[in-house]
């Protein structure tokens, strides 16, 4: 791993750590939504699909934190990594909010802007 600030690692970890709790958060809610699901009047196929696009955005969140867990530790291609995770988290925060989750949205938005912020202090650390 290349030398870099405690900003940009404390960033990276803030980043990457709100978005497990977010991807824990939601996965936790797989087996009550289910359960409403199944007890609600929608097609026998929504009702079967239904948990895989539940857990979906769970699995998302937490393979983008482990993304940026891994920009720690590559050299000018993390800088590459937490722009693209960053965008993605953006997008995720655009749909929450579009969805009406104004919590996940800022949470989302904070993840994003941290990722952000550490892609520029990368920038300055890797002298390129």
């Amino acid at each position: 791993m290349q030398k870099q600030s405690k900003t940009f690692l404390l960033l990276i970890c803030m980043g990457s750590f709100l978005l497990l709790f977010m991807g824990g958060f939601h996965g936790s809610g797989l087996g009550y939504v289910t359960e409403k699901m199944v007890s609600s009047n929608a097609s026998d196929f929504l009702k079967d699909i239904f948990p895989v696009l539940f857990v979906h955005p769970s699995i998302h969140m937490v393979s983008l934190a482990a993304l940026g867990f891994l920009s720690l530790f590559l050299k000018a291609d993390g800088k590459k990594i937490l722009w693209l995770v960053a965008v993605l988290v953006i997008i995720d925060s655009c749909l929450a909010f579009f969805l009406g989750g104004i919590l996940p949205g800022i949470l989302l938005a904070l993840s994003a802007f941290a990722y952000i912020y550490a892609g520029i202090l990368f920038q300055e650390n890797s002298g390129e």
